[in-house]
């Protein structure tokens, strides 16, 4: 051992300033032989923070199984800062420290076997599944528990009977079999977790978290053959275990490519599931309304626009190519919640294209066109109200619903004595894809501000059009 590195090992293990002994646990990065990777394995237990954190970071520096002998006896302290720093480098030296860690299995301790299962389920590797599955019939609840979680993470496919098995033995842990058999994703699971669904619907006394947890696991792994039994299901569950069912229904129908059909009874549940906390629920609830809903629920889509980008894409593709939903969505407009605005003016652009792409090629159903006009008054009181974003798309669909008003309208902002708000219009006009923003930007080359004429002249050259708005003959 050389000098310098006896002198850093030293002030590491007894110099009184936490700051040289910090230095010292960096120093000893470089150096995998016994007694530094010793050193800084006792450095774990030192007061100082910021020793800790270095002595850590120079044996994950070292690593391998050296690392892992030295440092595995930590999890059997009662310091739990100590203890799981030495599970968290475990677990980041990853495959190689399993050797180390597996005699711990047996230890007269609860908490260090179940630390000892966690670290195996977060470092994932099937190396210690066949000496994990004796610990699912341990004396201690929660060992078994952690246990069952932990090969879940690690997915382990070899542990699935050993699993079902443990559900059908220890109630407390089924909730946890269900969830671990979801996360290993096998296929082979489903007829067993559909018949345990099964079996907690017609016994009418089941735990729900269970059930929630075995109708999760069927969403990830169920196919087709599925759909019959849980839909047969749906009325004999309640409030969010129902929210959860109907979501996995749905996902099971996308996935195999089935159709749910518009069952009777079905909206109401469908409704409810639109206002879960999940936002997963609320995407699946939002498909099938989409898709089978009547107008008796357009209210609620409507009022469920501008929460979610997912939501909104569903929604804006499906209602947006339903024309007959127009006078509907006219009808509530103005009593949408301030939060759905912008997409629901969205959404009256995309009915007012698709209404105009019919009636070019005759084949619109009947339609009033003084719906236009209606649309156009009710979305332009909502211009002083609205925030720059939905400013944005008001002026885009007054232009869709009637191209001349619009610009009607725009004169009367003109006048606004607020230049920044003027300067806003610009912006909003310049990205609006219609032969008549150039020239209603022209307007603005007289302005009385001299930013506000700036900015349409430099707006009107960027887009390549002329001062008077024409488009500007290109050089070849």
């Amino acid at each position: 051992m050389n000098e310098e590195l006896r002198q850093s090992m030293a002030a590491l293990l007894a110099d009184g300033d936490p700051d040289v002994r910090r230095r010292a646990a960096e120093s000893l990065s470089t150096d995998g032989g016994f007694a530094a990777v010793s050193a800084l394995a006792a450095a774990l237990q030192d007061e100082s923070k910021g020793v800790r954190d270095a002595a850590a970071r120079s044996l994950l520096a070292i690593g391998g199984g050296n690392v892992a002998r030295a440092i595995v006896e930590y999890i059997t302290t009662g310091n739990i800062t100590t203890r799981n720093l030495a599970a968290d480098l475990l677990v980041k030296i990853g495959a190689r420290g399993i050797p180390a860690l597996l005699p711990y299995l047996s230890d007269k301790d609860r908490d260090v076997r179940k630390c000892v299962v966690a670290t195996f389920g977060l470092i994932g590797s099937e190396e210690p599944v066949p000496h994990m599955l004796p610990l699912l019939d341990d004396p201690d609840d929660n060992v078994v528990m952690s246990n069952v979680e932990a090969l879940g993470n690690i997915r382990s496919v070899s542990a699935i009977p050993f699993l079902q098995t443990t559900y059908e033995r220890y109630q407390a842990t089924q909730a946890t079999v269900a969830e671990a058999l979801g996360k290993i994703g096998d296929p082979q699971v489903a007829p067993f977790l559909l018949a345990r669904v099964q079996e907690c619907t017609a016994s009418g006394g089941a735990d729900p978290v269970t059930l929630f947890a075995l109708i999760e696991a069927l969403g990830t792994l169920g196919d087709a053959s599925a759909l019959p039994l849980l839909s047969r299901q749906v009325g004999a569950v309640k409030g969010k275990v129902r929210s959860v069912l109907l979501h996995t229904i749905m996902q099971i129908s996308e996935r195999a490519g089935a159709v749910i059909p518009p069952t009777m009874g079905l909206q109401e549940d469908f409704v409810r599931a639109l206002r879960d906390d999940d936002p997963q629920v609320r995407l699946s609830a939002a498909k099938w309304l989409a898709a089978f809903g009547d107008s008796d629920c357009l209210p609620v889509l409507l009022a469920a626009l501008g929460r979610s980008a997912e939501v909104d894409a569903v929604l804006l593709e499906s209602l947006g190519n339903r024309p007959g939903y127009f006078p509907a969505v006219l009808a509530a407009l103005e009593s949408v919640p301030p939060a759905s605005r912008k997409t629901v003016i969205t959404l009256v652009a995309r009915l007012t294209m698709n209404v105009i792409g019919r009636i070019m090629r005759r084949d619109a159903p009947e339609f009033d066109e003084t719906w236009f006009g209606q649309a156009f008054e009710s979305i332009s009181r909502m211009w002083e109200t609205a925030d720059e974003e939905t400013r944005a798309v008001i002026v885009e669909t007054l232009f869709r619903l009637d191209g001349d008003r619009a610009l009607e309208f725009l004169d009367q902002i003109m006048s606004d004595p607020d230049p920044w708000l003027r300067m806003h219009v610009i912006e909003i006009i310049a990205a609006i894809d219609d032969r008549r923003a150039p020239v209603f930007i022209t307007r603005f080359l007289a302005d009385d501000d001299e930013m506000v004429r700036e900015l349409a002249m430099s707006t009107l050259q960027s887009k390549g059009y002329a001062l008077d708005g024409s488009m500007e003959e290109r050089q070849s």
